[in-house]
């Protein structure tokens, strides 16, 4: 574009009578302006590309994503399979559980009530859950769209239901702290919040779910999962470093629940610049800051969490669920967007490629990610022996530092799973080389002990768990262990 500054001065310098150079300088101008804009684009999608194809070659990224600057849609891409042991490819239009992605769909059926004044977010949650009433009728709508609410967890089970959820948490009958005092996040508050929608619509949470905005933003892919839903034709399968996750169906809804698509979230994402759904004032009160009692701020409200930085007004949110790992993120100032899905890792590493992308968006350096030593090391067990393999770590590790991710976790991961499909030699010799890489490691000790506990070593076991409480006095576990060990 310097060019085109040089070009702006020369025509300034020129008189009135010099009227065909100014139509020539003109036209160049104009050829300059066309080609600028979409070669800096061009550049920056071929760079969104690279580092995509690097994640997906080394296991780092299995999904589709789609990113958007300026309103404009500049990169939209599928990479792998549905499922761990299959060929069918994944495509742009394959629904993915989005987990907590789903809080902020909860949140906008909540906020379209409000403003057809058949609720407000002050009103107590016993007006619309009477069975509720041993807790304090202090717990508000907003608290629960705020998780400020105070509300217990519960436990996580195959075909569990919000009615399921509703009942657990009517036996507690005790809030964790004064409703307003804290922020924790909340899977139960926004379960009652999907409960409270049904109460108020007379209507399934799905259905009303459907016919109040997946129909109207033509969102065709996307569905609540619930009793009724039955196969969703074209679904990705979660799985992690090593294998599928089991299909849980749970049939909770309004924390999570909701299948979607790439595509479908970029029609929500836009449909969010709009007043399609609910005013504008409506949802910049979704998009602020809160207070708690004590005037703390919290800025995860409303299925979203807000940042403001130099780049701009940023709302995101992601989620994580058996496999399963989400993540959308919009630069409210720039009109931009990042969407990822992805069915093959663990939510912190979305995370990192998530922060790289805007990084690529706004033209900020950035270092590639590292590449799980677990999961190459369990790819060359397919095909090596546990001593070859051995040998790999230590050659990788000293060729290539910086390439692959060696901390501690990767090995004490690897060993567990190699456990559970009851390859209890292999596990023992990686517990050991975690050892050898992280010889003050109180939990290095502990896994060791656990494994050769498993395989019926008593000495070995009780060596290595009386090693790991030398390193933390603390570790209950090893305590527990070396009671039953010394019997």
């Amino acid at each position: 574009m310097k060019s085109l500054s040089r070009l702006v001065k020369l025509i300034k310098t020129l008189k009135s009578k010099d009227i065909n150079i100014i139509k020539n300088i003109s036209i160049l101008v104009i050829i300059l302006l066309t080609f600028s804009i979409p070669v800096r684009a061009q550049n920056k999608t071929e760079k969104i590309d690279e580092f995509m194809t690097y994640c997906y070659k080394n296991g780092l990224f299995n999904g589709t994503i789609l990113i958007a600057k300026n309103g404009n849609v500049i990169y939209k891409q599928p990479f792998g399979f549905l499922r761990i042991n299959s060929n069918e490819n994944i495509k742009k239009t394959s629904p993915f559980y989005l987990a907590s992605i789903s809080k902020q769909f909860t949140s906008m059926a909540i906020m379209m009530l409000k403003e057809r004044n058949k609720l407000k977010y002050e009103d107590k949650l016993i007006k619309y859950l009477p069975e509720m009433q041993g807790y304090s009728n202090e717990v508000t709508i907003r608290h629960l769209l705020t998780h400020t609410s105070g509300m217990p967890g519960y436990p996580v089970s195959p075909r569990i239901t919000n009615r399921d959820v509703l009942n657990f948490l009517i036996k507690q009958d005790s809030l964790q702290f004064k409703p307003g005092d804290q922020y924790s996040y909340s899977n139960s508050g926004f379960i009652l919040l999907a409960l409270i929608v049904e109460k108020v619509t007379g209507q399934r949470f799905y259905k009303f779910m459907e016919e109040n905005i997946f129909k109207p933003l033509k969102m065709n892919e996307s569905l609540v999962f619930n009793e009724d839903t039955g196969s969703i034709p074209g679904k990705a399968f979660g799985f992690n470093k090593y294998e599928e996750m089991d299909d849980y169906n749970l049939f909770t809804a309004g924390a999570g629940g909701i299948y979607s698509t790439v595509e479908d979230l970029y029609k929500w994402d836009q449909a969010l610049y709009t007043e399609k759904l609910v005013k504008a004032s409506t949802l910049n009160e979704a998009f602020s800051y809160i207070s708690l009692n004590d005037g703390t701020i919290s800025n995860d409200i409303f299925g979203w969490e807000i940042h403001e930085n130099k780049d701009g007004k940023i709302v995101e949110y992601s989620g994580g669920w058996r496999g399963f790992s989400t993540y959308i993120g919009r630069n409210l100032n720039k009109r931009s967007t990042v969407i990822l899905l992805t069915n093959s890792g663990i939510q912190g590493k979305i995370l990192d490629l998530k922060n790289i992308l805007w990084k690529i968006l706004e033209n900020k350096p950035f270092n590639l990610p590292k590449i799980s030593i677990a999961k190459k090391l369990f790819e060359e067990l397919k095909i090596n022996n546990i001593s070859s393999v051995v040998e790999i770590y230590y050659k990788l590790k000293h060729n290539n530092p910086d390439q692959y991710d060696f901390e501690e976790f990767q090995l004490n991961d690897l060993g567990y799973f190699l456990m559970s499909k009851n390859q209890i030699k292999e596990a023992i010799e990686i517990f050991k080389l975690n050892i050898e890489s992280f010889p003050s490691s109180a939990n290095a000790y502990d896994s060791l002990g656990e494994a050769y506990m498993v395989n019926g070593n008593k000495e070995n076991a009780i060596k290595n768990y009386e090693k790991s409480l030398e390193l933390n006095p603390n570790n209950v576990n090893a305590k527990e262990m070396l009671k039953k060990l010394k019997k």
